[in-house]
């Protein structure tokens, strides 16, 4: 019987990224600098996984500060009423080798929806310090529509500005920590700042 271990996102190896449809044709491609979050998992148990994340909303970038104010206006985000994004895995499946379907609660904008993400299990090793590291991807998509996300406008040859569906991409790595309680450690990671 294995000990349900404790695991950490690295802020310095992190990458939350996500991309939508811009006026059609073209694709804006955006990521978030803050965010972080923490893992109990058991090997006897995989489908006993949990996984808890956090997003500070104020760290978007899309690589243009005009855009950027407002994405994070009342229009759009709301950073302001609503500063921080969380998820809350409820269910875990393996799919194949590596690659698990992870369903969860994500709070977003003052809306609470169920999501599906998959996560995949790059590689686990064993750092010059004797840390256990784990690697993972980790792709979905969601309705921005769903979670009250609704402006847009008309182009005048067809179509509109914003597309709804925001596709999702986390590259990150995990350290195993020592055994602590995990719902009080919710939140209490540092920000991810690559």
């Amino acid at each position: 019987m294995h000990a349900r271990e404790r695991w950490q996102i690295e802020s310095g190896n992190a990458h939350l990224g996500f991309s939508l449809s811009h006026i059609v044709v073209s694709e804006i491609q955006g990521r978030f600098h803050r965010w972080g979050g923490e893992m109990s998992f058991d090997p006897d148990d995989v489908a006993a996984t949990q996984l808890r994340v956090w997003v500070d909303m104020a760290s978007v970038d899309t690589g243009s500060a005009e855009r950027d104010a407002h994405v994070k206006s009342p229009e759009f985000l709301d950073v302001a009423r609503f500063p921080r994004a969380e998820f809350t895995s409820t269910a875990v499946t393996t799919r194949r080798d590596g690659e698990a379907a992870v369903t969860g609660i994500l709070q977003l904008h003052g809306t609470t929806r169920e999501v599906e993400l998959i996560v995949v299990a790059q590689q686990t090793s064993l750092d010059e310090r004797g840390v256990m590291r784990a690697a993972y991807t980790a792709h979905g998509e969601i309705d921005r529509q769903a979670f009250g996300l609704r402006w847009n406008q008309d182009l005048d040859f067809g179509g509109v500005v914003v597309g709804d569906r925001v596709r999702i991409e986390a590259r990150f790595e995990m350290v195993r920590t020592a055994d602590m309680d995990f719902a009080s450690a919710t939140g209490s990671a540092s920000p991810a700042d690559a």
